[in-house]
């Protein structure tokens, strides 16, 4: 599955603000960890709307917007992801998506809703009123990314930036993996994605001189003894994978 992760704002266009941080900067490190975790599953793909060389004027003039929304279009995705923090005095998490979303887009929300509510409980966070909304709002731009991309879309306030210590967490590299990681799972659940297998490191088996010296999976400790040994002239030295 294709997701298409849309870091809220961007260039010119700093979004909220709160004691010196700017939402444009948190959504886009979220954004980049939420890209990281979606590679530990099987079969996801991610494409982002900006990147640190990328700017957007995005929520700004209707020509900005709609080339960010014209691109997760024509990416032919099964998702489109927008992330940004809230401001105004409030607390906690929200999400929106279009209303008269299908319940197919109501089934996703629901899902990253209840992964990321876990994970904010053990910092004495809770849901912004309503946790899952319909966008009725006035905002033209949050409307426009939720009702005109052609995938299902969820945007989702991360917190209050202008809450000291909401804000205090969105600073917090940490903390954003660990949001990321429940924004993921959360995806993950909803399409039925699988994480990748680890496969073990092959063991190697290390001869010197027919003297057997290690076995060992670690490729820095092979070229060590390697070398060492053609140091000391030796005649043979074998590897083999055991």
């Amino acid at each position: 599955m294709k997701v298409v992760i849309d870091p809220g704002h961007g260039g010119s266009d700093t979004g909220a603000t709160g004691f010196g941080l700017r939402e444009a900067d948190v959504a886009l490190k979220l954004a980049e960890l939420v890209g990281e975790y979606f590679g530990k599953y099987e079969g996801a793909v991610v494409t982002f709307t900006r990147n640190r060389n990328t700017s957007s004027s995005y929520p700004g003039p209707p020509e900005g917007l709609r080339k960010r929304i014209a691109y997760a279009n024509s990416t032919n995705a099964d998702l489109f992801l927008s992330l940004h923090c809230n401001a105004g005095g409030g607390s906690g998490f929200e999400s929106y998506i279009a209303k008269g979303a299908p319940a197919r887009t109501q089934k996703i929300q629901n899902a990253i809703n209840d992964s990321v509510l876990g994970y904010l409980k053990g910092y004495g966070i809770g849901p912004h009123g309503n946790v899952a909304k319909n966008d009725t709002q006035g905002a033209y731009s949050r409307i426009a990314v939720l009702r005109d991309t052609k995938m299902s879309a969820v945007l989702l306030e991360n917190l209050f930036i202008d809450n000291p210590k909401e804000n205090k967490l969105l600073r917090d590299r940490r903390f954003l993996d660990g949001l990321a990681k429940a924004i993921v799972k959360g995806v993950a659940v909803a399409f039925g994605l699988k994480e990748k297998v680890a496969k073990p490191k092959p063991m190697y088996r290390v001869t010197v001189d027919g003297k057997e010296i290690v076995d060992t999976a670690y490729e820095d400790k092979i070229a060590t003894i390697v070398v060492e040994s053609i140091r000391k002239s030796v005649k043979e030295i074998n590897i083999k994978e055991i």
